[in-house]
């Protein structure tokens, strides 16, 4: 009897376990378009912020008034910061579609636009700390910067055309919780 029950255990186990794999492989390929997704709204994400601050940075040296150092520091470091952690998630879809040259050509679009950014936000933070740091330099690079992240942006762009990354929707409200009945 303990023969028999091991065969059919065995047997259902055989019968099972493949089409669990079939099945794994298909969840693997929905997770990795998560994965990627998440990741590459990320890298949009950090790209927005590196605009927004380059942005508000530019604004403050229009002014004749000296650029106040705590917050030239706070946004120059806020850049850098988004910079880096936009090439790491680009680092990680580089390494998970290595064998994809299409992919690998835009990210190293991104990245040499970031490379290009990070070395204009040095340039920034050198005039942005001195005593009377130059405006104009400091404007010039904010532009720089600015409009070298809306390259990668650009570029982003075509790549999560390419992974087929669809647009992220925004969250729908959620109702208004009802008291609970006393």
């Amino acid at each position: 009897m303990k023969l028999q029950l091991c065969g059919l255990g065995l047997a259902v186990l055989l019968l099972v376990v493949p089409g669990a794999f079939a099945q794994n492989d298909a969840s693997l390929d929905a997770g990795r378009k998560i994965r990627d997704g998440g990741v590459a709204h990320g890298v949009q994400m950090y790209q927005r912020h590196v605009q927004d601050r380059s942005q508000v940075l530019h604004y403050y040296s229009q002014s004749k008034q000296p650029i106040p150092k705590v917050e030239a520091t706070e946004l120059v470091t806020g850049i850098r910061k988004d910079l880096t952690a936009s090439d790491k998630a680009l680092a990680k879809l580089k390494t998970e579609h290595a064998k994809e040259p299409e992919v690998v050509k835009l990210i190293t679009s991104i990245e040499k636009h970031h490379a290009k950014a990070h070395e204009v936000c040095n340039t920034a933070e050198e005039h942005c700390l001195k005593e009377h740091g130059d405006h104009a330099v400091i404007a010039d690079c904010c532009s720089e910067m600015w409009h070298e992240v809306d390259a990668a942006r650009a570029d982003t762009a075509k790549l999560m055309k390419l992974l087929k990354i669809e647009k992220l929707e925004p969250p729908k409200p959620v109702p208004p919780q009802k008291p609970a009945a006393k």
